[in-house]
Parts: structure tokens; sequence; C-alpha cells
């Protein structure tokens, strides 16, 4: 419960509980990365049924132009992506195509998004009267000359989206500002709920009449996920820890603070870490503290420079925080850890012991950046690689022992160093044939297991 209370408590501090729509909703890309390329659809009157009769103007622009807010953004999009590629149907008419490499490239893969505009997206529209018949099929009929002026748009290793909206005197109207859209989305999130009779709220306890689950917020929080949710019943009719209308705002809300504030991407290779931070106590100093992580975080993102951790274990025992790795695959997030109420004084404690151990093994090099926790836990999804895996069943079972020592290391657990050497020695003959330094490796090898005896002798007397 302690994660999900820092996430609500997130939205909550910011005095704002989701406000309704963009709560649910979510930016079409990342707005550092990501572009938006934007097909402005004539009309033959503003009036509903919409009746397209063709392609006016093509242009690009910013996922966040202006000086307009992130949340007024998602509801001028009103993009959510659909809990399953596969809907027929998508919340609004914004279609993520991806980074280009060839025109050639693209072409080939054109055929994907030609099918997800005639088959998953447009018919929908036209079915609830939102489109008038037969628009989808012209829009795609005046598409198909127009791609190579698509791609001149595209830049190389930065994602694009396509937004659909209507021209109008030469404005262009995304989805969110056609007030049509806009109770189509509604109405699809509509059935992000379910009914409840006399049922109430995990979070609140108050009674609720709709019961909303955290699968809707976090697409890891299934039933096959029990470590996760809090007093998960696999025979509750109600299904994932149901929150009415208003903790489900607000733990979305959290939810889009997380991503956008509290997310770490260079640490384990490969990998998202949420990092969320809780006041021990709260009280009058609670905004203030979490202000300046905030903060660091924000200037750290900006600058590039990756020592999270290591701000982390100085940051006093007025914060305890909550890990979370997880991957996103396609549409699907994979949690892999999650490890709750970590004090600094820990990571404190972590941070010593690898720079003891590395100074001992290493003596000639000196002090740097390799003494922190940053590039500790960096370190053990490399030396872990270096076994050069051949299948990749291999490679799903060394990332599983990494991901199960970085959360015993977290959770002040032991590891038993004889397996540790074991998971070496098996892996020899791979390292003498993988084109690294042997010699070096075992090293290292040597000065990890180590570390982990000493880590072991403090976690008998530890106390936070």
């Amino acid at each position: 419960m302690g994660f999900l209370q820092a996430v609500f408590n997130l939205a909550r501090r910011e005095g704002d509980t989701g406000n309704g729509l963009p709560s649910l909703l979510d930016l079409p890309s990342d707005p550092e990365n990501g572009r938006v390329i934007r097909i402005g659809l004539k009309v033959s009157s503003m009036s509903l049924p919409y009746a397209i009769v063709g392609i006016g103007t093509i242009d690009v622009t910013d996922v966040l132009p202006g000086e307009t807010t992130e949340e007024e953004w998602k509801a001028r999009y009103l993009f959510r992506e659909p809990s399953s590629p596969s809907t027929g149907w998508r919340y609004s008419p914004v279609i993520k195509i991806g980074a280009p490499t060839t025109f050639e490239k693209f072409e080939e893969s054109w055929e994907k998004f030609r099918k997800t505009l005639s088959e998953k997206t447009f018919p929908d529209f036209e079915c609830k009267g939102v489109l008038a018949a037969g628009s989808g099929e012209i829009i795609i009929s005046d598409l198909e000359p127009r791609k190579k002026e698509i791609f001149s748009y595209m830049e190389k290793k930065r994602s694009h989206t396509l937004v659909f909206g209507i021209e109008e005197n030469g404005a262009f109207f995304y989805p969110g500002d056609l007030p049509p859209f806009i109770e189509y989305c509604k109405t699809k999130l509509g059935a992000l709920s379910a009914q409840s009779e006399e049922g109430v709220c995990s979070i609140c306890a108050n009674p609720m009449t709709n019961a909303f689950h955290l699968d809707r917020i976090f697409s890891f929080a299934t039933f096959d996920k029990p470590g996760f949710i809090p007093a998960l019943d696999p025979k509750n009719i109600e299904g994932v820890f149901p929150i009415c209308s208003k903790c489900f705002d607000t733990l979305n809300h959290g939810r889009a603070i997380l991503d956008r504030s509290y997310t770490d991407t260079n640490t384990l290779p490969g990998y998202r870490l949420w990092i969320i931070p809780e006041v021990m106590g709260g009280g009058k100093a609670e905004a203030v503290v979490l202000k300046q992580f905030e903060n660091y975080l924000v200037e750290r993102k900006a600058s590039g420079e990756g020592t999270l951790l290591r701000y982390l274990t100085a940051s006093g025992d007025s914060l305890v925080f909550h890990f979370v790795v997880w991957q996103k695959m396609q549409a699907k997030e994979l949690v892999h850890l999650m490890v709750e109420d970590v004090s600094p004084s820990w990571l404190a404690v972590l941070e010593s012991k690898w720079k003891a151990v590395r100074k001992r093994i290493f003596p000639e090099e000196s002090e740097r950046d390799m003494d922190h926790l940053d590039f500790l836990f960096t370190f053990i999804f490399y030396l872990f690689s270096e076994q050069n895996p051949k299948s990749a069943d291999d490679k799903s079972v060394l990332t599983k022992t990494v991901i199960e020592i970085v959360a015993r290391l977290l959770n002040r657990q032991r590891i038993d160093t004889l397996w540790l050497k074991s998971l070496f020695v098996s892996r020899f003959p791979s390292l003498m044939s993988g084109g690294v330094n042997p010699r070096f490796s075992l090293r290292k090898q040597l000065m990890f297991i180590e570390y982990i005896a000493a880590v072991n002798q403090s976690v008998k007397g530890f106390t936070v």
C-alpha cells in the first residue's frame, strides 16, 4: 500500500486530484523527443456527422507547443492507448507511427498504419455518427499520394504521431477542440468502470456506484501479479483493487506525475526505474522536501547527469523511497521489481560498502563516479551481461537473477555468496569465449562477491 499511497499523494500535493477528463488521458509521445504531424481534414460543413471531402494542410509541430500546460494538451489530443492493440476503435484519431530510417522502410510499414486507420479507427467514428459514412475511405485514399510529404516531416531517432483534426478557414482544430470527439472519448472512457452495488472504495472507503480498477492505470496490476495489489483476492468479483471515480482520477494524475518527474531510464539499461519519495511523518515540511526532490530530478533530466542514487543517499531520513523496475513492451508494461520503504541511511550503507570494496580490489583506480550507488546498480547489469548468453532463455534467466539481486540489496536481505560463486563458475566457458578480458572480468566478479559478503554482515545489525 506504501507505493499506491505515495503515488496518490503526488497528485494531492499538487492540489489537483485529476480534474476529470485529462487525468484519464496521456500525451501521444514524449514531449522532449516526440513530434506531431497534423493532418487537416476538410469537411463539407461543421455540422454532424462531419462529411470529409479531402485532406487539406499537413504540417509538423511539437507535442507541447506554446505555453499551454500538459493537462490542457491532453484534453486537446484526447489520446489514450486502448487496452489491447487489437481493439477495434481508438479514443481519438491519433495514431503513433514511430521513427523513420528510410522512405522505403516507411513505405513498408505504411500498410500497418493504413490497416489501423481503416479497420481500428475511422469505422467506429462513422458508426457512432461523428464522421459521415465513407469518410474513412476518403481520408485513406487522399493520404496515399501524400506519403512522401508526411515522411519529409519525420526526423531520425524521434517518435512521430499522426493527429487528424478538422481544418476550417485556415485553422486546425484538434480532436479535443470539437465537442463530438470529446463526447465520443468520454463514452469510451466510461467503459473503464464497472457497476458496483454496495461497494466501497479501496482507498477512501467511501460508498461507490461505479468501480474503477488499478489495471486501468498500471497495466501490470493484474491477477497474475498478486504481489502488487494489497489483499488481492482472485475470487473478488469486483476485480483488481476497486476504487471510486474520485480516487481513480487522483491516481491517474499521480501516474502522470510519476512518468513525468520520477522516472529514471539511465541507471538500469533497458528498464524504467520509478523512485517515489514519501516523507516520514508528513507535516508542514512535506511539500518543501518533496519539491526539492522533484526539482533535483528535473534538473538532472535536463543536464543528463547520472547521479540519482547518489542524491538519494544524502537525502536524510526525512524521506523513504519506493522503487519499481519495469519494462515497456509495446502496449504492455512488465513489472520486474517493487520494493517499498527504503531509507536513505540503508542506501548510504550500500554505497559505503561498495566504495570500500572497490578501493581494496582496484587500489590503482582513483576515487571517482564509480564509487557511487548509481554505478553499482549499472555495474551489476553489465557484470552479468558479460556472461555472453547465447539464447533468449539464458538472457531471461540472467535478467531475473540481476533483478533478484537488486531487490534483495534494497530490501536489506542476505544474498548467498556460495550461490553467487556457483553462478559465476557455471558461466566460465562462455566468459572465456565472449570477446572480453577474462582476467579483468574475473577480478570484477571477485569484487562483487566480496561486496555481497560485506553487505551481508551489515544486514544482521542494521536498523532504520
